[in-house]
């Protein structure tokens, strides 16, 4: 449903025959050896694609009919947005229309389509052959233009839009890169192309570093879904006076975490933490163990964090977190997971055998920071010593490592 046709350079024109087919060969492996009009190569390639359900899936979502399969490539999918992700950052742009340059496969065209007016750039026609079978398949309408966003003039790539999603390619060369400046485009031109629309979002990678100096307009979040860190997003512009902003508290020069539980966006905003703040180093752990949210470990928020719900931190930012009560963290239940402590032990195998056979348990959920044990590992050990479920949370408290024997998690 683009307004333009693409030619893939081995598939020819994705055609209801190759949508088929691909849907019969992801549906059913077997289907491999039915015979069919399409050429070897062909086949090839869509039993290539195939393969890659499983993970199209997770990072797309359902199609609209769900037998059908999305059109992916491998580097694709590394850097396509998960779909809960994408549909959260759409919300924030309204029905305004949006430039979306290095739309890739477009998980985030497809986000956009469904609230309003989008143009989906990139300067690999192949790619945007997939793109706009992805369209079709996700039954949303979008313009799709082949051009290279280093090279093209400002003009042609915002054609107008209001709003800017841009995506900058952080592995053109084979390597994952973390300066912005080393982004495809670069930093330079971000910014060059953020400066004709009326606000966006750029997409990061979790890891990318920007200097205050390139940050000042700019709140930083980082947004998990299903317990792993998806991105950095950098908002710009008159989306801060999105409503759903206001009410976050998503202020420019500042830094947020964002946990998608069941589609539903928990929010913790706060200034970035000076990392020298010292931490509870031989403080020793309290009532209760906490292990916050990736999002507010990769936005660096921990210290942040643990100041709000009344605890500390424990060891380093990279560690866990403790407090005696739970109460100030009623609010923030949706951003960690707690446990109450019934003892610690130093992490030795004898120890934990003993303290696990004493209460003839075992260790259903093991949590590890600071340590390179494995929990999978640990945990056949430890099946053994008993039928009641607890938990174990390793971890290092100055230069000591502790062992942390839990009741089962609790519901905050």
């Amino acid at each position: 449903m683009s307004d333009t046709s693409y030619s893939h350079h081995a598939l020819g024109e994705i055609t209801d025959t190759l949508q088929a087919r691909l849907n019969e060969l992801s549906n059913d492996p077997s289907s491999k050896a039915n015979q069919d009009t399409i050429t070897s190569a062909q086949r090839a390639v869509l039993i290539d694609i195939a393969s890659l359900q499983v993970k199209a899936k997770r990072t797309f979502g359902e199609a609209a009919n769900q037998q059908d399969a999305w059109w992916v490539t491998r580097r694709g999918l590394q850097q396509s947005t998960h779909h809960c992700v994408a549909s959260l950052k759409a919300s924030w742009m309204g029905d305004r229309p949006v430039a979306d340059l290095c739309c890739g496969l477009g998980s985030d065209l497809i986000a956009l389509a469904k609230r309003g007016p989008v143009t989906g750039v990139d300067f690999d026609p192949d790619v945007l052959a997939f793109t706009a079978a992805n369209l079709q398949v996700a039954r949303v309408s979008a313009e799709l233009r082949t051009l290279d966003v280093t090279v093209a003039t400002s003009a042609d790539l915002i054609a107008g839009a209001t709003y800017l999603h841009v995506d900058p390619d952080r592995r053109a060369d084979g390597q994952r890169h973390t300066d912005a400046n080393d982004l495809v485009p670069d930093w330079s031109r971000v910014t060059e192309l953020a400066k004709l629309t009326r606000g966006g979002l750029i997409k990061l990678a979790p890891a990318t570093q920007l200097s205050d100096d390139q940050t000042a307009d700019l709140h930083r979040t980082w947004i998990s879904a299903s317990g792993s860190v998806r991105e950095q997003t950098a908002i710009y512009g008159e989306l801060f006076d999105n409503p759903w902003m206001l009410e976050h508290g998503l202020r420019p020069g500042q830094r947020s975490a964002i946990a998608l539980r069941n589609r539903i966006p928990h929010v913790f905003a706060a200034p970035a933490e000076d990392t020298s703040v010292p931490n509870s180093s031989g403080a020793g752990i309290g009532e209760w163990i906490i292990d916050p949210d990736a999002s507010i470990r990769a936005a660096g928020l921990t210290t942040s964090f643990a100041r709000e719900i009344g605890g500390r931190v424990v060891g380093s930012a990279s560690g866990f977190l403790t407090c005696d009560s739970l109460e100030q963290m009623s609010d923030w239940g949706s951003m960690a997971m707690a446990a109450r402590v019934i003892e610690v032990v130093g992490c030795d195998d004898r120890k934990l055998r003993r303290c696990f056979r004493t209460r003839k348990a075992h260790p259903e959920l093991i949590k590890v920071r600071g340590s390179d044990l494995d929990p999978t590992q640990l945990g056949r050990r430890m099946k053994s010593c008993g039928d009641t479920p607890l938990g174990l949370w390793i971890g290092r408290d100055g230069k000591r490592t502790f062992a942390a024997i839990t009741e089962p998690i609790a519901s905050v």
